[in-house]
């Protein structure tokens, strides 16, 4: 019976040592995230461990997509896809402001098609920041500034022919807020 106990006080401390091990590294690894979040708030460079906390990896895009540094926010996007849906809104709608702003930048230059195609691109972030809140006051006002800023026009169909020509026209009938049919 004294066996018995002492196995049994013995499994008991192995079984609170891992316990104890396994809540210190959560709470090390909690205050890693916590230090890189202030840091990237403060306006200072850090990277998150790579299996942080959604909040780190949503502040980290913030960091990036406010420099402008769109390639490396744009591959941490899919970090957040399966998180919480208010951070990709918040992360999508971040990148979709940064491409407006190098439209912007673009436009300034002159060179309209990089605008255009940067518009196209800050849409399809703003439409995702949508997808994710469907009620997200701020990526619908931008998306609708985007909308008149460069307009979504219809593709020609392909109906087999190759000749544009010799396919009919339905611009009018697909123009958003005109009238269907003859006027």
């Amino acid at each position: 019976m004294k066996r018995f106990a002492l196995v049994a006080l013995l499994l008991c401390l192995a079984i609170s040592l891992a316990a104890s091990i396994w809540f210190g590294r959560a709470v090390w690894h909690d205050h890693r995230d916590t230090t890189a979040i202030r840091d990237l708030a403060a306006g200072r460079e850090a990277q998150p461990r790579p299996d942080a906390d959604p909040r780190a990896i949503h502040a980290r895009i913030l960091f990036l997509a406010w420099r402008d540094r769109l390639p490396e926010a744009q591959d941490l996007l899919p970090l957040l896809a399966s998180m919480r849906p208010d951070l990709l809104a918040e992360a999508s709608y971040a990148m979709g402001n940064a491409r407006m702003r190098a439209a912007f930048d673009h436009i300034e230059e002159g060179s309209f098609e990089d605008a255009e195609t940067e518009v196209s691109l800050a849409k399809a972030a703003y439409r995702d920041a949508l997808r994710a809140v469907p009620d997200f006051r701020d990526g619908k006002v931008n998306l609708d500034l985007a909308m008149r800023l460069v307009r979504d026009l219809p593709r020609p169909e392909a109906d087999g022919e190759t000749d544009p020509d010799a396919q009919p026209r339905r611009l009018w009938t697909d123009l958003p807020g005109l009238p269907r049919g003859a006027p």
